[in-house]
């Protein structure tokens, strides 16, 4: 470019208001005498055939050129070009509309507003501005002029097919004159106030509407515009799409730009009103978008009318979308293909929602509680994502909580919980914008497993006065692991059923157990569990608080439909859970709550401390504890050493323990005696007792006055080896009889522990014809006698009696003969009065006795008559626990003929036990019988078969029935086993 080009214009033209650039370039060129297109040749400008594409294809820097060349102010042209944030579309029209009598005021001069396809109006005259020529009827100002310094300002430049110019003055054009009261003309001043604000959202938004709008109203909202408007929308082209609509006329301009006002005013509601109304006049409104609107056009709109867009659209779109695009609040909008939420969420929020939030949201029935909070919390990811994969967008943070995200969104919306979608879609802006006050991703990198140690466990267990529980094993775990679990589950949010967790729940039983724990600490071990946590925390580094929650207030204006955590009685939830001991399903009815809020509100209040037995760790410690305070060196010092009182005496003086009295004096290094102190035995004196005398350990320990493991333990420290424990030790047992006695009675006596006793017994019983009328003038049972007298045969190796039967005493053999003999000498008789007990000898009986025994042998009992019970004359019956049950299965059928097989299928009764009874009942009066008919018997055989076995019909007689009805319902009580 030449130097003489840069050059300052001499001749120049100001900047009329609200001009141009396009109108000031044509009047420069025409005070120049130039055509325009030299001009733009000259000036460096890109020359174009169409004028709308000068308004856009001229740069800042050429403007800040082409104000030096004209000597005007910098930045004096910017007004004369539409604001560059405009879209294409909206800053140029295919040709400028006009006012006439406007041009008549500025000698032809154009606004630049009027190339906007949003101008319709001029405001100043109450007209309708013009877009097309009253004498070529094409648009106006639509190319370059060729010859500009041969036409006027404001005249048609359009050329016919015959070279000439229209040259028609646009000044006189017949104008449409509005009323001043107008609604267009209102429409007209809304958009000019958009234009002053640079509102280039509403402006663009205004473009794509007019054109959807063209489609969408109906006539009958027309029509209160006026007969002209009413015309023009008749004539309307709505046949086409919407995306290849000719340019809009004025009067449809005004007539969309009308309507469009309320979609793009500042209140949101009236906005989705409106476009759910326009939307349900179109008959649906499913999808995100009008199908009635251009694809490109709904890309067009700005997020914020999108959002309305989608907010109207709320009711039609699945529950997916309406939490991803958050479609049921004014903040709806649609996110890019590829976007992802904000990227810091995924510390912000917990596996678990917070409990606050989970009870203003669950449902009342339908979902499990961990499972919703599980859910809950992953669908806080999906407001603002792209995509619709769930478990891509979730996998991270939720293994299994994409499985549950559809049943759980249909069971909210099911229950009429809708408002959970907004609140939903806050909770995720809010943590977007103003985040968490913990980082739940660094809690579970850092969070170990073992939250609380054992020794700490314990620790904690004795300061609230509860029990710890057992120690944790692989396969038991005890109370520590449940506390691990809470104590983790409290500090990162984390979801125990994720399988990626170590403490993660192993059963559903494992679970439950877990609910239980937390359910039964009391609120002072709540407090320490959390004093616990507050000190992990810091010494892991982090300065933040236990737990955390989003405030109420970023769901402000939703009427949430679960109750807040603090709206129940805590002192009725005491007394209901605690005093009364009822179930939270129980209290949850009486408190007209959900058993969720029970459950939560009770770690508000805790569970009454529950105080162990004494064997219970917490209460060992406290024994331990106080022993220690009482049981000092200087205490066992004056009374055990120097007052000689034993463990147990102490014991009993302070109430304490004697194992714990024992621990103790342990512990302070004092020697225990765990018997009486030690007694001084004479060595000599009982190698003699024990040795030669033969006597046993307990009966010198009860000549000494002490106890028989004492003696024993001084044979032991002496070398004396013991003789067997038992009755083998006794003197009785190990004595020797001189060899003057005969040899039968020192073997039935020598190395017997009642031989002396036998022999005695067996001297009486001789005299007696049997050993019945021997036991009762003894005054034991017979079988006791003949027990002694098998153990004497066995001793001396000989038969000694032959047995007596009926009218046939007993009589001895000759080794009885022998043994009586040996018996009635003196020194036999002397020697056993010696050695029994004076209660054990027993006088020889008087011959009255005798003569009554011989009597009793050879007379047989009369049984005597039966004997009756009260007044039922039956014998009585042994009764057993079958014949009872068959007694009551008689009276339940008393007044009919059974047989056996019967009872046997009522009862259960072995046919061997029915029908012994059956016949003992019979013999003692209870029953009668009789054989089954003979045709009866015949006519139960199957054909070509015999009659099987004939039945017998028994039935209950008066006196069986009465007998049977005191035995069921007032039994005997069975008389006890005689012992000796």
């Amino acid at each position: 470019m030449s130097t003489s080009s840069r050059r300052v214009l001499p001749l120049r033209v100001p900047l009329a208001p609200e001009e141009g650039i396009d109108s000031w370039l044509e009047a420069l060129a025409r005070r120049n005498g130039v055509s325009l297109r030299k001009l733009l040749s000259h000036l460096d400008l890109p020359e174009k055939s169409l004028t709308r594409t000068l308004l856009t294809s001229i740069t800042p820097p050429m403007l800040r050129e082409l104000e030096r060349r004209c000597q005007l102010p910098t930045h004096h042209l910017d007004q004369a070009v539409p604001h560059p944030a405009l879209p294409t579309h909206t800053r140029q029209a295919r040709g400028s509309r006009y006012c006439p009598h406007c041009l008549a005021e500025r000698d032809g001069r154009f606004k630049l507003s009027w190339w906007l396809p949003s101008a319709f109006a001029c405001t100043s005259h109450r007209t309708l501005l013009l877009d097309t020529c009253p004498g070529c009827g094409r648009l106006p100002h639509r190319t370059l002029p060729g010859r500009t310094r041969f036409h006027p300002a404001g005249v048609c430049t359009a050329y016919h097919r015959d070279g000439h110019p229209c040259g028609t003055d646009l000044r006189t054009a017949p104008t449409i004159q509005l009323p001043c009261d107008s609604t267009l003309l209102d429409a007209q001043r809304w958009t000019d106030q958009l234009l002053a604000e640079n509102a280039v959202d509403s402006i663009a938004d205004l473009h794509h509407l007019s054109r959807w709008l063209l489609h969408a109203l109906p006539d009958e909202e027309v029509r209160p515009l006026g007969a002209l408007a009413a015309a023009a929308w008749a004539d309307r082209p709505s046949k086409a799409p919407p995306d290849r609509l000719a340019p809009l006329n004025p009067i449809l301009t005004a007539i969309a730009a009308h309507h469009s006002r309320p979609l793009l005013g500042p209140c949101d509601d009236t906005a989705v009103r409106r476009i759910r109304q326009l939307r349900t006049t179109q008959g649906s409104l499913a999808g995100l978008y009008p199908a009635s609107m251009a694809l490109l056009s709904w890309r067009g709109l700005s997020p914020r009318l999108r959002g309305r867009f989608i907010h109207a659209a709320d009711s039609g779109l699945t529950h997916l979308d309406r939490i991803r695009l958050c479609s049921s609040s004014p903040a709806a909008r649609v996110p890019a293909p590829d976007e992802t939420p904000h990227a810091s969420r995924r510390q912000h929020v917990p596996q678990l929602l917070w409990p606050g939030w989970t009870l203003r949201f669950l449902p009342p029935i339908g979902l499990r509680v961990d499972l919703f909070r599980a859910t809950a919390a992953a669908l806080l990811f999906l407001p603002g994502s792209g995509s619709r994969d769930k478990k891509a967008l979730l996998e991270p943070l939720h293994t299994h909580a994409p499985n549950y995200i559809a049943h759980t969104l249909q069971t909210i919306s099911q229950s009429g919980y809708d408002q959970v979608f907004p609140a939903i879609c806050r909770l995720a802006d809010h943590l977007d914008e103003h985040g968490s006050e913990i980082d739940y991703q660094r809690r579970r990198e850092l969070v170990p497993a073992d939250t609380i140690s054992e020794t700490a466990w314990r620790e904690l267990c004795f300061r609230t006065n509860t029990h710890p529980g057992e120690t944790s094993t692989p396969t038991a775990p005890g109370r520590l692991l449940h506390a691990r679990r809470h104590l983790f589950q409290l500090l990162t949010g984390a979801d125990l059923a994720d399988p990626r967790h170590t403490l993660a729940w192993k059963d559903p039983g494992d679970r439950n157990r877990t609910t239980a724990f937390d359910l039964s600490l009391s609120l002072e071990q709540r407090t320490a569990l959390h004093h616990h946590a507050q000190e992990l925390l810091v010494k892991l580094g982090i300065d933040e608080p236990v737990t955390w929650q989003p405030p109420e207030e970023c769901c402000y204006g939703l009427n949430l439909p679960g109750p807040r955590l603090n709206d129940i009685d805590l002192d009725a939830l005491r007394r209901l859970m605690i005093t009364e001991r009822r179930t939270p399903s129980e209290t949850a009815r009486q408190l007209e709550t959900s058993v969720t809020h029970v459950r939560l509100a009770l770690e508000r209040i805790g569970q009454e401390p529950r105080h162990g037995n004494t064997r219970s760790p917490t209460s060992a410690r406290k024994v331990r504890e106080h022993a220690r305070s009482v049981l000092t060196p200087a205490y066992f010092q004056r009374e055990y050493t120097e007052g000689g009182k034993t463990l147990t005496r102490i014991a009993e003086d302070t109430g304490i323990s004697r194992h714990v009295v024992a621990e103790q004096a342990k512990a302070i290094g004092l020697p225990l005696y765990f018997s009486r102190r030690p007694l001084p035995i004479d060595e000599a004196w009982l190698r003699e007792q024990y040795l030669d005398r033969k006597r046993s350990t307990g009966n010198i320990a009860s000549e000494i006055g002490t106890e028989d493991e004492t003696v024993r333990r001084r044979l032991q420290h002496l070398g004396i080896s013991l003789r067997p424990p038992g009755v083998h030790s006794r003197t009785v047992m190990t004595a020797k009889l001189d060899t003057t006695i005969p040899r039968n009675i020192r073997t039935a006596v020598e190395g017997t522990l009642h031989g002396w006793l036998r022999l005695h017994r067996f001297h009486i019983a001789m005299a007696f014809p049997n050993l019945e009328s021997a036991a009762a003038h003894i005054g034991i049972y017979q079988s006791t006698l003949v027990t002694q007298f098998q153990c004497l045969e066995h001793d001396l190796g000989q038969k000694l009696f032959h047995r007596s039967a009926f009218g046939r005493p007993h009589r001895p053999t000759n080794s009885g003969k022998a043994l009586l003999r040996s018996l009635h000498t003196d020194t036999v008789q002397a020697l056993m009065h010696t050695e029994l007990q004076p209660s054990q000898i027993i006088a020889m009986p008087d011959a009255d006795t005798l003569a009554q025994a011989a009597s009793r042998l050879t007379t047989r009992r009369d049984p005597g008559p039966l004997k009756p019970f009260n007044d039922i004359s039956v014998a009585r019956i042994r009764i057993t626990a079958p014949t009872l049950t068959l007694l009551r299965d008689l009276l339940d059928h008393q007044d009919e003929e059974f047989y056996g097989a019967q009872i046997h299928a009522r009862t259960g009764l072995d046919h061997g036990t029915v029908y012994p009874q059956l016949k003992r009942l019979e013999q003692a009066g209870w029953l009668t019988s009789r054989p089954e008919s003979q045709g009866s018997w015949h006519g139960r055989a199957p054909v070509g078969c015999g009659p099987g076995r004939r039945r017998t019909y028994f039935a209950l007689t008066p006196e069986g029935l009465r007998a049977a009805t005191l035995e069921v319902h007032h039994p005997t009580p069975r008389r006890k086993k005689r012992t000796r």
